[in-house]
């Protein structure tokens, strides 16, 4: 999501007048797959099948999914793209990132991603009210949705805003799932619901928020995308309809 507000940011500065922002990722390579292992984080799956075992939020879920992609878009100033008739399907409105640690000096994951989400919105000029569905960074690990899920409360109160979690299509990407969850926010967008997440079946108090399971809500004209690193910096970025 850093790349959003940097590639806007750039923009507006007069510095470029498009952009193409892109990102590729694996969790793979075999030293990310044994830190991954080492950090405890692997999905154990607990006999499921394969397909089942991405499941952010749901009570039964047991780690992360390995995978990998790429995926990049065209970051360009209105004018030019109408200009040439190109089609466009979203605006980038805004975006933040924000570092917090506890008084151990520990990564707060939570408070990072409050603190994120709460800028991006504060910059792009709206009000949590004005979000109408959250791309969740939804790892599948206990402890990160459970943070996640918090941090997003924080955030929102006690509004039900729908929160999609893409990861559970394709696991992790690593630094792909920024700009792939993104692309899934906007095509939301273009179909006007959101995207559902799999496998999510029994809710867990400690994730307290309002998961999609169907594809028939509204997605409504404006959404927040979520994004953590390994290292528990938590960056979003808010994007909107060409339309509004």
């Amino acid at each position: 999501n850093m790349v959003f507000e940097a590639a806007r940011n750039t923009i507006l500065a007069g510095r470029a007048d498009a952009l193409v922002v892109g990102c590729t990722g694996t969790r793979l390579h075999v030293l990310k797959t044994i830190h991954a292992l080492q950090q405890a984080e692997v999905a154990t799956g607990d006999g499921m099948p394969p397909e089942r075992v991405s499941r952010p939020f749901d009570a039964d879920r047991t780690g992360m999914v390995l995978g990998e992609g790429a995926a990049c878009l065209i970051v360009e100033r209105l004018e030019k793209a109408l200009e040439r008739g190109a089609t466009i399907h979203a605006e980038i409105l805004g975006g933040a990132s924000a570092t917090a640690v506890d008084r151990n000096m520990v990564a707060d994951v939570r408070k990072a991603m409050a603190l994120a989400m709460a800028e991006a919105i504060r910059r792009s000029g709206l009000d949590p009210a004005d979000i109408d569905f959250v791309v969740a960074h939804g790892l599948g690990t206990r402890s990160g949705d459970a943070a996640e899920a918090q941090a997003i409360r924080d955030v929102f109160g006690d509004r039900d805003v729908p929160v999609t979690a893409p990861k559970s299509y394709f696991g992790n990407l690593g630094a792909a799932a920024g700009v792939v969850e993104a692309i899934a926010g906007i095509l939301s967008l273009r179909e006007g619901v959101i995207c559902p997440t799999l496998n999510y079946e029994t809710p867990d108090p400690e994730c307290p928020v309002r998961v999609v399971t169907e594809g028939d809500v509204a997605a409504g004209r404006r959404f927040l995308n979520v994004n953590v690193t390994p290292q528990g910096q938590a960056s979003a970025a808010v994007l909107a309809r060409a339309d509004g």
